[in-house]
């Protein structure tokens, strides 16, 4: 069934606040949380359940509606530099949208899983990118490859955890949800 303007707006908002809401509750559990940042993140399932109940372009929409959110209320670094914002928010933050990309007409969950996977991978590399040339070790070259194994170290065990959750929980909430999600 196709969604009116107003119902699509409310979803979205529904599905961002939503997104907010893990990200508090995920502060509250030190042991999902890396000391210098970054996250085993529970709050990006909302973001990929709008990109399959919506259509991708929405679900790009409510996360980067997320993340400009959860930067107003101080739950992100402030960026360093428009690239490194870019590269370290924004595009992880929006490309989970994508998930839903093949799994429109045939709707099953190896299609749902191969979405995901393509949206962790360009998720993974931004970050590993941004790492690699914007929090790089003191006294190492921005881009060096001593700064690329810090960003591979630091970034990868939460990024492939965040990747693995989502691989797990989605398809659980999709079957459950598939009328609502048709």
């Amino acid at each position: 069934m196709k969604k009116t303007a107003t119902q699509r707006i409310v979803l979205i908002a529904l599905y961002t606040a939503l997104a907010i809401a893990l990200d508090y509750f995920k502060e509250m559990l030190p042991f999902l949380n890396m000391p210098q940042g970054g996250s085993v993140n529970i709050a990006t399932i909302p973001v990929v359940l709008a990109a399959f109940h919506l259509g991708a372009l929405d679900g790009v929409l409510t996360g980067i509606l997320w993340w400009v959110l959860t930067t107003f209320m101080g739950l992100n670094y402030p960026p360093i530099s428009f690239m490194e914002a870019l590269l370290d928010y924004v595009v992880p933050s929006g490309i989970l949208g994508i998930a839903s990309i093949f799994w429109h007409g045939n709707k099953s969950v190896w299609k749902a899983e191969a979405g995901i996977v393509l949206a962790n991978l360009i998720r993974i590399a931004s970050i590993l990118v941004a790492g690699a040339y914007y929090w790089f070790p003191d006294g190492e070259a921005s881009g060096s490859a001593a700064a690329w194994a810090n960003s591979l170290a630091y970034n990868l065990p939460y990024l492939l955890a965040t990747a693995v959750m989502l691989m797990i929980v989605i398809p659980l909430l999709l079957s459950r949800f598939r009328k609502q999600f048709a």
